[in-house]
């Protein structure tokens, strides 16, 4: 992926660009991840076929943390504030027609998205979403977060490095960008996800839809997928559940998922 950057509003955003194909695709990350995590994917794209863009949000990876105009803090970090990214990112590309996806809270980012911009979509896709309807966070959640970053170790989480495939290289890229994170992102992230009420708001979308899990996901759970899923509007909504895999699919099944991803927007 060639890395590259793009003017979003206030913030410049860090993107990586592959391929020259008619088939539009954009990316969004996760929590506190960036968008090298959709590396192993990309590399299964067809360069001919697909033009992808991957974003960092802001805090995430070489994108700014801070606005232009000093803005800094934990509400620079939230799900709508993405989304709003989001949109004068692919605004500033020049992009319409495109098919979105987004991985974990980066799931929730393009649902938000979708229910301002449909009109802007040719299709979108939710792989193992955080919960569109949140969910409640236990007493003292912040604790470990504090902690993490007063002793300097990297979080915890799921990110599908226990593939056989996934290299020590790519991991290393991957931690490398998450080590970078500043403490108001991850402490806003969490909150910012539990305060979501997007599920009931899921029948206003009208672009095909396409719901990908992993039956092993234990961040946020089956359960919430399947009823992610079951909110959409019957006529345009997909599933693929995969059976073993866990919370990221685009790491550890890539080149399942570019397959999946590729017959989806055909």
């Amino acid at each position: 992926m060639e890395p590259n950057f793009v003017q979003a509003g206030d913030v410049k955003l860090q993107c990586y660009k592959h391929g020259h194909g008619e088939e539009k695709v954009v990316l969004v990350h996760g929590y506190v991840s960036s968008a090298r995590i959709w590396r192993l994917t990309v590399e299964q794209m067809d360069p001919e076929r697909f033009s992808v863009v991957a974003l960092s949000n802001r805090g995430a990876g070489d994108s700014d943390c801070a606005s232009a105009t000093g803005a800094f803090g934990e509400e620079a970090y939230t799900v709508e504030t993405f989304a709003q990214d989001l949109h004068n990112a692919v605004e500033a590309l020049g992009l319409n027609g495109f098919n979105l996806v987004g991985h974990s809270m980066g799931g929730a980012t393009v649902a938000q998205y979708a229910l301002a911009h449909q009109d802007r979509l040719k299709s979108l896709v939710m792989l193992n979403s955080a919960p569109l309807q949140g969910r409640d966070l236990p007493a003292d959640w912040d604790e470990p977060i504090k902690e993490q970053f007063r002793t300097g170790a990297l979080p915890q989480g799921d990110m599908g490095f226990q593939a056989p495939h996934v290299t020590e290289e790519f991991k290393s890229y991957v931690m490398e960008d998450i080590g970078r994170n500043p403490i108001e992102r991850a402490l806003a992230g969490r909150p910012s996800m539990s305060r979501l009420r997007l599920r009931a708001r899921l029948n206003e979308i009208r672009v095909p839809t396409l719901v990908v899990g992993g039956d092993r996901d234990d961040t946020v759970g089956i359960d919430n997928i399947l009823a992610d899923y079951l909110a959409l509007p019957e006529m345009t909504r997909s599933l693929h559940i995969y059976h073993g895999v866990g919370h990221s699919p685009n790491v550890e099944v890539p080149e399942s998922f570019a397959g999946l991803l590729g017959r989806f927007v055909g």
